[in-house]
């Protein structure tokens, strides 16, 4: 079993507290020029310790807001470890913003993203198997920096303030909503310590931070969701990492009895518990109804399409037959292989068929916490279900066949419940159909919950939903 939600949890999380970390660290004080500062914290994720990060600000004519992040995740028997590191850098005297880098390695290769600001406009490059470079509109100050610490030095429960944030990896502007909810006293250490608790919420991900600072604004602990904790630490117990618990394990949604044959499965109907306000999405073959405090969820196994090829596409579809800097579905080495694979293939599902067992064979299991892109999957032939799924859709656009990737959660017989799992959707006669390329399923089987769909900002909303949901009842 695969999953793509631990990365997304990961990577969102981490971009989260990075946000929030470049604020706490940037002054101990409400002033104007900040002051340096040089933190560690233990990373944890569903209450086991899985790396640490460490937090610089560095100033002087810039103002240097550096994070580096090492974790190491256990999963499918294999411990994978990912590297992630951002650096921004403002005019102290301005504020402006001057330029950004990311960068992202892990076994199956590594992602570099570098920006330069300049007169309200970022040049980015993307280097993720390819590169790539694009100009994106920028407004973050220094200011936006600096909105958390300002809020943590008032201490004034109920005040809020606003900021801005370019994310790198998800190339968009992201708003940031922070307010302070409480001054309470919280245990650290064994001791009790004075602290102002601050909610930031990113509503361009559906994520909700909580942080607790002390009244000098030094970030204490910050939580994502119900399973990812950063707490401050020092540097020789931040780096400390003495067991791995197999999270893929850990995260299995267990219904009340086990499924006997999951894959011959047409149709299922689930009550889960744990969604709150935030219905998962609706479609032909997942019927939601809410119940109360539960929601319904009615699924169908797909029919295959009667649709030839070449597809029409209108303006609505456009996208899902595009590339991205991650699904580059335009590199003469996605083409080609697309074309091999398909062979003749006069319809869109013996094509799609084609691509899938294609991929399934191609592409050999390892757990890998970190984002993908579709050309790494096609070189390194190795990966997890995101690479199975992202590979697929890169080489499904590439034959103009509409596809995109779906998340969730799907029944994983050796863990006897629902993974958190990634697979394809592919749109043909009118309506989009599963396919799971991870399981050499070219219509995928009816335990597959589709959680979001869209780039990495839509399903970084599902977050918020790890460690939460529980079945009460399968039928």
């Amino acid at each position: 079993m695969t999953h793509r939600i631990r990365r997304l949890a990961l990577v969102s999380s981490f971009m989260a507290f990075a946000c929030a970390k470049a604020d706490a660290g940037a002054a101990r004080v409400a002033s104007a020029q900040p002051e340096p500062s040089d933190q560690h914290y233990g990373v944890y994720l569903s209450g086991v310790k899985v790396g640490w990060m460490r937090a610089r600000l560095e100033v002087g004519k810039t103002v240097d807001f550096r994070i580096n992040l090492t974790a190491k995740v256990a999963g499918m028997g294999q411990v994978s470890e990912v590297t992630l590191s951002e650096t921004r850098s403002y005019d102290a005297r301005s504020g402006a913003l001057l330029g950004l880098s990311f960068s992202q390695t892990a076994a199956t290769g590594s992602v570099q993203i570098e920006g330069k600001a300049q007169d309200g406009k970022l040049q980015l490059t993307v280097h993720a198997g390819e590169t790539k470079e694009q100009v994106l509109p920028v407004r973050e100050t220094l200011a936006d920096a600096m909105a958390l610490t300002r809020l943590a030095t008032s201490a004034k429960v109920g005040a809020t303030a606003t900021a801005r944030r370019f994310d790198p990896s998800l190339q968009k502007d992201l708003n940031v909503r922070y307010r302070v909810v409480a001054a309470e006293k919280k245990l650290m250490d064994g001791v009790d310590v004075q602290t102002v608790k601050i909610e930031a919420h990113y509503p361009d991900l559906g994520i909700t931070e909580t942080s607790w600072l002390d009244g000098k604004g030094l970030l204490l602990e910050s939580q994502v969701g119900g399973f990812f904790v950063a707490r401050l630490e020092p540097p020789d117990v931040a780096k400390r990492l003495d067991y791995h618990q197999d999270l893929l394990v850990s995260a299995v949604v267990r219904p009340p009895a086990p499924l006997a044959t999951p894959a011959a499965l047409d149709r299922l109907r689930i009550t889960f518990a744990g969604f709150g306000d935030t219905a998962p999405p609706a479609s032909g073959r997942q019927q939601v109804q809410r119940a109360g405090a539960t929601h319904v969820i009615t699924l169908t196994r797909d029919t295959p399409p009667q649709a030839t090829l070449p597809i029409q596409v209108n303006a609505a579809l456009r996208e899902y037959v595009s590339a991205t800097p991650f699904i580059q579905s335009e590199s003469p080495a996605i083409r080609e292989t697309a074309r091999r694979v398909a062979g003749d293939a006069k319809d869109v599902f013996t094509a799609t068929t084609k691509l899938a067992e294609f991929v399934y064979a191609h592409v050999r299991d390892e757990y890998v916490p970190a984002y993908s892109n579709a050309l790494e999957a096609l070189e390194s032939g190795r990966g997890d279900c995101t690479e199975h799924s992202i590979l697929f859709v890169a080489l499904a656009r590439a034959l103009g066949i509409p596809a995109r990737v779906a998340v969730g959660i799907a029944y994983w017989p050796p863990g006897e419940g629902f993974g958190w799992h990634a697979w394809a959707e592919v749109y043909a006669a009118g309506s989009w159909y599963a396919v799971d390329p991870t399981w050499n399923q070219p219509v995928a089987d009816s335990t597959h919950v589709k959680l979001a769909d869209g780039g990495p900002a839509e399903q970084a909303r599902i977050v918020m939903l790890l460690g939460q949901l529980k079945i009460e009842k399968i039928e």
